[in-house]
């Protein structure tokens, strides 16, 4: 979570341990494992939370559509001055003759790849948590509560 109380010098990152009616206990980042920041709740104005998402959905639409160019661009024409077929274009060609056959596996390919890419990159993003709309507190039994209000 990454916070704002002025009280304690500004904006803050960290990792909230106990949320209770008056109190927050964060582990501020770059703090000892064991020390806990204790935050008076009516000193923060602002709490936002970390958001994560992998990218294999857009990996693959984007090694999809890569592969695909790259198939309708394929040509034995692409050499370079010694007339070896080494750019990418010309070694494209060499998967078949046949344009679909090209768009097929190159098209194939290109997805499996960005789809391998993005399952190991991932998309952050800070969403804002509005305190007038949450609550919480200690559970029943142990743990931490969480409430939200809704007016209408």
């Amino acid at each position: 979570m990454r916070f704002s109380a002025p009280s304690l010098g500004g904006r803050m990152t960290g990792t909230l341990v106990a949320w209770e009616a008056d109190t927050l206990v964060v582990r501020v980042d770059g703090d000892a494992a064991a020390l806990g920041l204790i935050v008076p709740a009516d000193s923060v104005t602002n709490i936002e939370v970390r958001r994560e998402r992998r990218m294999t959905i857009d990996g693959v639409g984007i090694g999809l559509l890569g592969g695909t160019i790259l198939a309708l661009v394929a040509s034995p024409d692409w050499v370079d001055e010694n007339g070896e077929c080494t750019p990418l274009a010309c070694l494209a060609y060499k998967v078949s003759p046949h344009v679909e056959t090209r768009v097929a596996v190159l098209s194939t390919v290109g997805a499996v790849v960005g789809a391998i890419v993005g399952s190991q990159t991932k998309s952050r993003k800070w969403a804002p948590v509005h305190l007038d709309h949450v609550g919480a507190g200690p559970a029943p039994g142990g743990g931490l509560a969480f409430g939200v209000r809704i007016s209408f």
